[in-house]
């Protein structure tokens, strides 16, 4: 998967649900340093992430996947 389309992805979903990071920090449980490196296309998130930023924007995981490809 790449990883700057995966982050673009992640970013226009929130801001579709007009969250802020810290808003969707909050909600998820995962940081706001690392939601902002994911959206950037840096790093690596663990799945753990994924799935806690998934759950909370309501992100297929086959959706996201056929679109990074």
């Amino acid at each position: 998967m790449d990883l700057t389309i995966f982050g673009q992805i992640i970013r226009e979903k929130r801001n579709a649900l007009r969250l802020k990071q810290e808003d969707l920090s909050m909600q998820s449980g995962v940081a706001v340093k690392t939601i902002h490196s994911i959206e950037l296309g840096k790093g690596n998130p663990a799945i753990k992430t994924i799935l806690r930023l998934f759950e909370t924007l309501e992100l297929d995981f086959i959706v996201v996947s056929a679109k990074s490809l």
